[in-house]
């Protein structure tokens, strides 16, 4: 559950890391409101995002296209650790001292289609393994020793 929930903290990274050039000082990011997830976002300013920890997070998955005849979803519940901020491509554990999040977050996304080996990265196929889709995101460095 916990490589789901941090493949959630690090998509919300990646996807507002466009959002700016340079990175914001921690005072600019202090100013701003923090709105906790499942709360209402204000519509008209920047907002730092809180994910708290042990809250249930939300995590819709989905596979489908053209080539299936059926497909098929699932909503998955994760919880973090421990208290995420984020804003932007930055990342905090307090609110106070903010870091890039690839500073604070890794991990990786495994693919394999049904039939191959576990493990085998599509190089051997026993025609029965299911397929995989799977996260796995940790926390790096000093973020890490917490």
């Amino acid at each position: 559950m916990m490589i789901r929930a941090a493949s959630l903290l690090a998509c919300a990274t990646l996807l507002t890391a466009c959002a700016g050039l340079g990175a914001p000082s921690s005072t600019d990011i202090q100013r701003l409101p923090v709105v906790r997830y499942g709360q209402a976002a204000p519509a008209d300013r920047d907002f730092v995002l809180l994910y708290p920890a042990g809250a249930d997070l939300p995590v819709n998955v989905q596979v489908d296209g053209s080539l299936l005849a059926k497909s098929d979803q699932a909503k998955l519940t994760v919880r973090v650790k421990r208290d995420v901020f984020v804003y932007r491509d930055q990342v905090s554990f307090d609110g106070k001292i903010w870091k890039r999040g690839q500073d604070c977050i890794g991990g990786n996304i495994v693919f394999s289609l049904p039939g191959d080996v576990p493990g085998s990265n599509g190089q051997a196929r026993d025609g029965v393994s299911p397929g995989v889709l799977a996260a796995r995101f940790d926390l790096r460095g000093e973020a890490a020793g917490k």
